[in-house]
């Protein structure tokens, strides 16, 4: 299968923002001591979230005691705590590198598209400005 050149470059581009711009938190699983389903881990936007700050699982740990302790003695359900994953500044590095790799390899495949069609949109662009001069009655003058 041969993806048009077009295609490739909007597919890298595509992919290159949704890799700088949206956080992709996949973690659902236990996590040292903590299981699974009892804390929400959320990350942050990629691009802006370089270096967060270290998350205390101790902290984390003691918030879900707590919220335990909470549903136990109201009887309401439990609420997960919100808390950022661990794991959050290591993906979000890899993905604004995924990111930027795939808007290179974007811009890369668009300059080459751009230079493999050059002749043809020249040659286009000669018979578009020869053609009024072939035919002066035509319809291509706004003023005669």
């Amino acid at each position: 299968m041969r993806l048009r050149d077009t295609t490739v470059v909007f597919l890298c581009a595509f992919l290159g923002v949704v890799a700088l711009l949206v956080p992709m938190p996949v973690f659902g699983g236990p996590y040292e001591g903590i299981r699974d389903g009892e804390v929400e881990w959320t990350c942050s936007v990629p691009l802006l979230s370089l270096a967060p700050p270290d998350v205390d699982l101790d902290e984390v740990r003691e918030a879900v005691a707590d919220a335990h302790v909470t549903a136990s003695t109201t009887g309401r359900p439990y609420i997960a705590p919100q808390s950022q994953h661990p794991l959050c500044g290591g993906l979000g590095r890899t993905q604004v590198v995924l990111g930027l790799l795939a808007l290179a390899g974007a811009m890369w495949r668009g300059m080459t598209w751009w230079r493999t069609t050059a002749d043809s949109r020249a040659e286009k662009r000669f018979k578009r400005l020869h053609a009024g001069a072939e035919n002066p009655k035509g319809g291509n003058r706004i003023f005669r």
